[in-house]
């Protein structure tokens, strides 16, 4: 941001030392954490998130995977909202600048380019939430399939020919992200993999064919993933 510039992004304040110091997170270490108080709100600056939102039928599951850059939990601080809605941990990585409320809305009134730059940010999120809803009454093994293309995107690395991610998700970890029970999980991976789709090396999940896999995915929906731009 050149001198005198008025910022139209959050990355814009953070790299002038506007928004304070980055704080380091490790892999699924909850960043904010639901019904916890929204005093704050985060800039997303390097690494991956995922999002965890609750049920109707009281479990949890994967809303969304995000990458950098992004801001978090302000939705609830511009809506006044007194607790977050959703639980956010990282995923492999991550490094965030806690903003508190105040803060983060003085920021929006001083700076009308930034305050629509994060309108659109926060309207590309709301949409892909949006193509994602209908893809909770998918079968188990369409939903599975989803999020484990979407964990590769995240954080999948070439391996031997193939795609392994880089995190450990045990079957228990990848049933919590679909809702489901994790003896459906273990049933589904089985037969993936003596159908050539995955395998599994190290606790790690490797991906053998991911066309074929992606056929899994019901509507071609891959909405899970969202690219920030804060």
């Amino acid at each position: 941001m050149a001198h005198g510039q008025a910022p139209d992004r959050w990355s814009d304040l953070a790299t002038a030392g506007e928004v304070g110091a980055g704080s380091a997170f490790e892999d699924q270490e909850v960043v904010a954490r639901r019904d916890d108080a929204a005093t704050a709100c985060w800039y997303h600056a390097t690494g991956a998130l995922e999002v965890f939102q609750p049920g109707s039928d009281g479990r949890s599951y994967l809303a969304r995977l995000l990458l950098a850059p992004n801001v978090i939990c302000l939705k609830e601080c511009i809506a006044g909202e007194e607790r977050y809605l959703q639980t956010v941990r990282a995923l492999e990585h991550a490094t965030l600048i806690r903003i508190e409320r105040e803060r983060a809305l003085a920021l929006l009134m001083a700076n009308p380019a930034l305050t629509l730059r994060t309108l659109v940010e926060v309207s590309r999120a709301f949409c892909g939430a949006a193509r994602l809803e209908a893809n909770r009454l998918h079968a188990t093994e369409g939903l599975l399939a989803n999020v484990v293309l979407a964990y590769c995107e995240a954080c999948g690395e070439p391996w031997d020919g193939v795609v392994r991610m880089r995190v450990k998700r045990t079957q228990a970890d990848l049933a919590e992200c679909i809702g489901a029970n994790e003896r459906s999980v273990n049933r589904i991976l089985a037969s993936w993999k003596a159908q050539g789709l995955v395998d599994k090396r190290d606790a790690r999940l490797l991906v053998l064919d991911a066309a074929r896999l992606a056929e899994r995915v019901e509507d071609g929906s891959r909405a899970l993933l969202h690219r920030g731009d804060a």
